[in-house]
């Protein structure tokens, strides 16, 4: 009897540990060993992805960390997910100021999903918030709504080398070495990521900048000519329209080394692929090409992407209102930046390195239209 009223003191006093433990730590950002408990604990995944993304988090990315992690049988998705937490936290995505319209609101215009003056954050590491229309530094595209914007943020896109001509961006989405190669570029940089800690992973892989394959594709550039795809991240986007005529505005004037007159905004369907990305346009080059310093590269001339007729209205310099000329039918869709002239060289370089006008022709700001 004596031991039948030990065990249940000694039951109530375990249980009460755990409830002030548990307060205790109710308020406590999340940590890598939490992580690492919740999968021991055989939790979804799901749900851990949630926690990560509700919670405030003090996780661990350094190589050290990471490596802790992947010996725990942590899952790539999760680690994301926490580089994603302290990403944002040491890079809150800024919203860019509202830019009134001149005309008014556009018959048939939907809004965006988020609120008026709010940048649309894009999950995977991809994204980068480009400063404000008037800073003379980046690209600012919104969508109007009234005399206020919902602001979109602004991708970079990923470049690929295949075989394969592109005829097509949805031939060149069902193209298995297409798809081996994005799906290298992902595990190249995670191997990076473990070698080198989260402090590569903005500069190499994931980051603003074209070339994430130009390492690891180095056999290819013996051949002659081979075929560059540039594509964005994920399945779709989180910007999403609730109609089929979004009125953009967009304001790209005064960028260091770049002539506003030269280029003009368009809006491209994008082609998904079976590696979870969205291919944005594709052309033929040498396998080198974007290792040459000299503006020798007419990117634009032979470049294949699935253009979408448009009505422009210029507000002045490298600032104009883009509009849908028709209702666009339910997909995945971006707005990017393009030369004018067609037969525009470009700096093989500036595209490696997202500089100049590698910067405009590289990054796109992606929404969906259901």
């Amino acid at each position: 009897m004596r031991s039948r009223r030990s065990i249940l003191l000694v039951t109530i006093w375990l249980i009460s540990v755990e409830l002030v433990s548990a307060a205790q730590h109710k308020d406590q950002p999340l940590t890598n060993q939490d992580v690492i408990s919740m999968v021991n604990n055989h939790l979804p995944e799901s749900l851990i992805l949630s926690a990560i993304k509700s919670s405030e988090t003090n996780f661990d990315v350094s190589a050290t960390g990471l490596i802790a992690l992947k010996k725990a049988a942590i899952s790539t998705k999760l680690m994301e997910a926490m580089l994603d937490a302290v990403n944002n936290k040491k890079n809150p995505v800024a919203p860019a100021p509202a830019t009134p319209t001149t005309t008014g609101s556009v018959p048939n215009a939907t809004n965006l999903t988020g609120s008026p003056s709010t940048a649309v954050a894009v999950p995977g590491g991809a994204a980068v918030a480009f400063m404000g229309a008037g800073t003379g530094l980046q690209p600012a595209v919104s969508f109007v709504q009234g005399n206020s914007s919902v602001n979109l943020v602004a991708e970079a896109t990923q470049i690929a080398q295949t075989k394969t001509k592109p005829t097509s961006l949805s031939a060149l989405a069902a193209d298995q070495a297409l798809n081996e190669s994005l799906r290298l570029a992902q595990e190249t940089a995670q191997q990076a990521l473990l070698r080198n800690g989260a402090a590569t992973i903005g500069k190499m892989a994931l980051g603003p900048g074209g070339m994430v394959l130009s390492g690891v594709m180095a056999l290819r550039k013996q051949q002659s000519i081979v075929t560059y795809v540039w594509a964005l991240q994920g399945p779709g986007s989180p910007a999403q329209a609730t109609g089929n005529i979004p009125n953009f505005n967009v304001s790209y004037a005064g960028i260091p080394g770049v002539n506003a007159l030269a280029f003009e905004p368009v809006i491209v369907r994008l082609a998904s692929s079976q590696s979870n990305f969205r291919l944005v346009g594709a052309t033929q080059a040498s396998g080198a090409a974007e290792q040459n310093t000299q503006q020798d590269w007419p990117i634009y001339s032979t470049f294949v992407e699935d253009r979408v007729a448009t009505t422009v209205q210029k507000l002045g310099p490298g600032h104009v209102q883009l509009t849908p000329a028709a209702a666009l039918q339910p997909g995945q869709y971006a707005i990017a930046l393009r030369p004018v002239d067609k037969s525009h060289k470009f700096s093989g370089e500036e595209v490696a390195k997202n500089q100049g006008e590698g910067l405009l022709f590289n990054y796109a700001w992606s929404f969906s239209v259901k």
